[in-house]
C-alpha cells in the first residue's frame, strides 16, 4: 500500500509546488512591479533630449537637455501639442522659416528655456500657452536675450514680461536698456490678449 500510494504522493507535491509558483509570482507582480515599473519609466530609455542650435548657423550643432522624469517628459509631450496647433504647417514638415522644429528640437527649446529662466515645467508650460513662439528661436539667442533682461531689471521682472509677453525672447540684448518699456508693453498686451482671441475667433 505505501509503496503504491507513494507515486500519488509525488504527484500530489509536484501540484502543490507548482500552484505555490504561480501564486508567489501573482504576488510579486502585485506587490512588486508596479514598484519597479515606477522605478523604471519609459524616460530611463532615452535619459536626454537631442535638439539643434544655430551654431554658426548651419543648424548643424546638436546639443542635449536630461529628461527629468516621466511626468516632465508628459508636459514636453503637451507642450509639442500646443506648437503642432499653433504651427501646423510646420509640425509637418519640421522647418519654420529656416528653423528646425521637429518634436525634438521644440522639446530641446523647451527644456533649455526652463533651464535658462530657473523655472518649473509648470512655469515653462504656462509660458508656451500664452504665446509658443518662444519654441521657434534658437535657445542660445533666448538665453542671450534673457540675460539682458535680468541685467536691466531683475528675474523676478524679467519672468513677468515673459509670461505677459513670451515673444520678448525675440529681442535680443538691446532688450536691457528698455525693460522699463517692455514692461508696460507685456502688461497692455496681457490685458488685450482676451479680446485679440475674440477677434481671431470671429475671422475664422
Amino acid at each position: 500500500m505505501a509503496r503504491r500510494s507513494a507515486p500519488l504522493l509525488l504527484v500530489l507535491c509536484t501540484v502543490v509546488a507548482a500552484l505555490l509558483r504561480v501564486a508567489c509570482q501573482g504576488l510579486v507582480e502585485a506587490f512588486v512591479g508596479p514598484a519597479l515599473r515606477s522605478a523604471a519609466p519609459r524616460t530611463l530609455l532615452r535619459a536626454e533630449c537631442m535638439g539643434r542650435v544655430r551654431g554658426d548657423g548651419s543648424w548643424t550643432a546638436e546639443d542635449s537637455m536630461p529628461i527629468e522624469s516621466e511626468e516632465e517628459e508628459n508636459i514636453a509631450d503637451e507642450v509639442w501639442t500646443i506648437f503642432e496647433k499653433a504651427y501646423p504647417n510646420a509640425a509637418k514638415t519640421g522647418i519654420f522659416i529656416d528653423t528646425p522644429v521637429e518634436s525634438r528640437d521644440v522639446k530641446y527649446r523647451w527644456r533649455r528655456m526652463k533651464k535658462t529662466m530657473d523655472i518649473t515645467s509648470q512655469e515653462a508650460l504656462e509660458v508656451v500657452k500664452v504665446d509658443p513662439i518662444p519654441l521657434v528661436v534658437d535657445s542660445d539667442y533666448v538665453q542671450l536675450t534673457w540675460d539682458a533682461m535680468v541685467r536691466g531689471s531683475s528675474k523676478d521682472e524679467a519672468l513677468g514680461v515673459v509670461m505677459n509677453n513670451p515673444g520678448v525672447v525675440t529681442a535680443g540684448d538691446d532688450i536691457e536698456k528698455q525693460m522699463a518699456q517692455a514692461k508696460v508693453a507685456g502688461g497692455f498686451i496681457a490685458f488685450t490678449r482676451p479680446l485679440n482671441k475674440v477677434i481671431q475667433g470671429l475671422l475664422r
